[in-house]
């Protein structure tokens, strides 16, 4: 089942658009589970240094193998 687009002047287009932009979307999956298997970096921290998955508090939890 897809989630209908509203028409922008509606006033729940902001709302719907806000909560599509909170999820991934399948190709966006993918991408991350491939960088993830890969073992390469997922982004930068606050001294531009590449971070690492594993380094990432929350992957401690279950994404670890």
């Amino acid at each position: 089942m897809t989630d209908p687009k509203p028409d922008e002047s509606d006033p729940e287009w902001e709302e719907w658009f806000i909560k599509k932009m909170g999820q991934p979307g399948p190709d966006e999956e993918a991408f991350f589970e491939r960088l993830r298997r890969l073992g390469l970096g997922v982004g930068l921290d606050e001294n531009g240094n590449v971070v690492y998955d594993k380094d990432l508090p929350e992957a401690k939890n279950g994404l670890e193998e």
